[in-house]
Parts: structure tokens; sequence; C-alpha cells
């Protein structure tokens, strides 16, 4: 399944913050063994939003947003992917209410505009509880596209994918992508790809060279079933074996 994440956010594009959900969601789609062909960010406007929806669905089968689900005129993601697939939005009750008692709370007096927006998803689609904020998400399909949708703050957002997002997805897919670095010193990458071409012209295993600072790091990387994890690792040990054959000073880096 190829998949494509777009960030919304206006602050992502000035430098504001730091996009530090892309990463995330990145590193969990490998576990699982989920492709990710391309990542976007786009800021808080209607057409643009709406022109990388057109995009990526033109080129993946499924879209992860993170942003812009919030109470404010600018959160205009619900209300873009609901354009794009022509569905109205439905509040959900549960979380007007916790909207409504944080307001009550904290002294604000009557709910702002926005909070009903908050607490919609699409019609139709799959709720993605949100047990630590108060904008839910949702999955939806429609002829065979699939979009989920997803708050930007951290801290939610990291939560709903280890929670929701990832036991969900896991039925979409039974692989596994697997990975082992070696670190090479005291040689230039151009040598080592010189030395390494056979390797890098691989496809499964893949093996690709990173410039580092005083180093060259090489990746093993194989995909496979989840029931072959043995074959996996013997054949990436097997590469990396050769490769320090080659490069006898090469050492495994330790990956979190």
């Amino acid at each position: 399944m190829k998949t494509e994440i777009i960030c919304v956010g206006t602050e992502l594009l000035v430098g504001d913050i730091v996009n530090t959900n892309a990463q995330y969601i990145s590193a969990k789609l490998t576990n699982i063994g989920i492709d990710l062909y391309y990542q976007t960010t786009v800021g808080d406007n209607y057409g643009r939003l709406m022109e990388c929806l057109k995009n990526a669905f033109k080129r993946v089968d499924l879209v992860i947003t993170t942003g812009g689900l919030g109470p404010t005129v600018d959160d205009i993601t619900k209300e873009v992917v609901a354009d794009y697939f022509g569905e109205e939005l439905e509040m959900i009750e549960r979380y007007y209410d916790l909207i409504v008692k944080k307001y009550n709370a904290r002294g604000f007096g009557e709910v702002a505009s926005g909070g009903k927006k908050e607490a919609s998803i699409l019609k139709n689609s799959k709720l993605l509880e949100n047990e630590v904020g108060l904008a839910p998400g949702f999955f939806y399909e429609k002829d065979n596209k699939k979009i989920i949708v997803l708050p930007g703050p951290p801290r939610e957002m990291t939560w709903m994918v280890d929670n929701q997002v990832l036991p969900f997805l896991k039925q979409y897919s039974n692989d596994i992508l697997l990975m082992k670095t070696l670190e090479i010193k005291g040689v230039p990458e151009g040598k080592i790809d010189d030395r390494l071409k056979d390797y890098f012209e691989m496809s499964n295993p893949t093996v690709a060279p990173y410039a580092k600072e005083g180093c060259v790091h090489v990746r093993i990387a194989m995909k496979g079933d989840r029931g072959s994890t043995d074959y996996l690792i013997a054949e990436i040990d097997k590469i990396a074996s050769e490769i320090i054959e080659i490069y006898p000073q090469a050492v495994e880096i330790k990956e979190d």
C-alpha cells in the first residue's frame, strides 16, 4: 500500500515549530511494512490543501494528515477532506461534551462557535479516539482511496498513532521491514560507492550509503512477511558480513 503524509500548518512552513510528526509516523509505518512514498507540508489554506489531496490520491492509496482539526477558522483539514470526498461532517456528542466541560472548568462561559467543528468527523468514517485531546480523528475509505486524519499536537498525534492507527493498519499489511546499519570510517563516499556498486543496485534487500560527518553509513534493509523474520535477519546479516570483509573497519550502528 503506497502512502503519503500531509502535514497541515503554516507554522511548519515558516519555521515556528519543527515537524516531528512526519518523522514519527514514518518510523512507525516502516515497522509494520507500509510503504511511505511521499511527505508533503502545506499551510492552512483551503485551495492548496485541496490540491495536495488531489495530487496525493493520483499516486498513493493511503493519505495520513496531521493538523488543522481545531476550532478556529484556519483549521480547515476536515472541511477540505469532506469536500474532496463529497461527504458531510457530523458532530460526536461526547467529544463536544468534553469541550463544554473544559470551558466550564476554566470559566470561559459559552463554548466558541468552532467547538462543534472541533468535535466533528466525516459521516460514514471510522472514529479514531483521542484520549489525550479534544479533537477526534477518523479513517475514511472510498473508491479504494483511504485517508487517516489526525490532530497536529505531537502528544495527541503520537498517542493516536500508537493506540489507534497502528493496530488498525496492521490489517492492511502483514509485512515487516528490517534494517541494519554499518558505519565505515576513513573511506570517501565515492570510493565506497565504486566498491559496493553491485550491492547498491539490489532491490530487496536494498543497500544504500549515507554520508555522515567523518564517516559513511551503509544501511541494509529487507522487506518480507512477518512469518519470515528469521530468514530476513539471516539475509541481512549475510550481506553485512560480506561488506565487513571488504571494509574490516565497518561496525554496526545500533539505532532506536
